[in-house]
């Protein structure tokens, strides 16, 4: 069992970030930058949680595969013959050699030490020369499958194997936003990023429009200003921002992107807003009338971690030669909003690292924060025995 949370930081500093929001203050700068706070986070909300490990059209066919270090485990994401979708280990059960890099597609995975050869299930296929060792099961020596669901085109893989499922809890947020068609867009590598400072940092940077005042003065505040954010109670493990656009804006078209085919049949509010969604712990998405935008994080270390960026459009978007320049202006807009926003986190994580640092008052615009710290503070106060 893990010492109670009160033992790792302040307990007066936990009860001013449960006040209302009205009354609240941050978590406290150990919050992000202990070792031993991060250690727990790993065992409670990473392990013991639901990761986003890709998306279904980044595997459309059978055969296809797609690797990804998480948590420091070799995975990758598989479609198979029968067509389903697994997260399998990508480490041979010989020698422990890997099995694949990258992506593509494969009728089996054979090791390029010793020729063992998987099944695009899991399934051990051959092993040359193991009929003469004594009891040797190949049966019941299989790649490890970790637990997956699928929730509106992303895989959500739990390490632990326990958790409650997923789909169910997010059910609220799918009905809000189900005119958004998430589930069918079609994934674009955008941006990748080495990103030196603490997950959370960029967690409460996506969920809050109140920095567009100053670090995206002359990109998102001129259309979605900070004033016209709010975010609604969540029914689950998530946060939603909807940012509206500008009162005098909302009947106008954002420029050269109005040429873009709509996500789905919005209704008027939705097609003059962008909306932000976290699904807890790091599950960072933002659905505009074009396009859904989606960042998958990958922690290393308290202060590190990796970002993809992904640009996500129709299929018929993609697929219209004439859309190309729309499409990459858009990801040219979502790089440099990205880099304003590292100016941003960088800054925050140096100044959470100085003595003279103490926990702030949330601003009511930072509503979203506000949940995910209550969220945060139930999980990691749990002394039940970690997975």
């Amino acid at each position: 069992m893990q010492d109670p949370l009160s033992d790792l930081l302040s307990p007066s500093a936990l009860a001013a970030a449960q006040e209302p929001l009205s009354r609240a203050a941050t978590l406290p700068a150990e919050a992000f930058r202990s070792p031993a706070i991060y250690e727990r986070e790993v065992e409670r909300l990473f392990r013991g949680g639901w990761l986003c490990a890709g998306r279904l059209d980044q595997v459309p066919e059978p055969g296809d595969y797609r690797c990804l270090d998480l948590l420091g485990d070799k995975l990758m994401v598989v479609r198979d013959r029968a067509d389903a979708v697994r997260v399998l280990s990508r480490v041979c059960r010989h020698r422990g050699a890997e099995l694949v890099d990258g992506v593509g597609n494969t009728r089996s995975f054979q090791c390029p030490y010793h020729a063992w050869t998987f099944r695009l299930d899991g399934q051990l296929q051959g092993a040359p020369f193991m009929e003469e060792a004594e009891d040797f099961e190949r049966a019941s020596c299989r790649l490890p499958e970790l637990r997956s669901e699928v929730w509106e085109g992303w895989i959500f893989v739990n390490p632990s194997g326990d958790a409650p499922s997923l789909a169910p809890q997010l059910a609220p947020l799918s009905a809000l936003l189900a005119r958004y068609h998430m589930g069918e867009m079609v994934s674009v590598p955008t941006a990748e990023f080495e990103s030196p400072f603490g997950w959370k940092v960029l967690v409460d940077n996506f969920m809050e429009a109140y920095h567009h005042i100053a670090t995206h003065r002359d990109t998102l505040e001129s259309v979605y200003p900070a004033r016209c954010a709010s975010t609604p109670e969540p029914a689950g493990p998530y946060s939603l921002l909807a940012m509206p656009r500008g009162d005098g804006d909302r009947e106008r078209e954002p420029g050269p992107f109005a040429t873009l085919p709509r996500v789905g049949p919005l209704d008027p509010a939705e097609a003059s807003q962008l909306l932000a969604g976290c699904v807890f712990p790091f599950h960072l998405f933002a659905c505009s009338p074009e396009m859904l935008t989606w960042y998958q994080l990958f922690p290393e270390r308290v202060d590190h971690f990796r970002l993809q960026i992904y640009s996500c459009f129709p299929r018929e978007t993609l697929d219209t030669p004439v859309h190309a320049e729309a499409v990459a202006g858009l990801q040219e807009l979502v790089r440099v909003v990205h880099h304003q926003d590292i100016a941003a986190c960088e800054a925050t994580w140096a100044g959470l690292g100085a003595p003279s640092y103490e926990a702030g008052r949330l601003a009511p615009l930072e509503g979203a924060l506000w949940h995910f710290n209550q969220w945060w503070i139930d999980r990691m106060t749990d002394n039940r025995p970690t997975p």
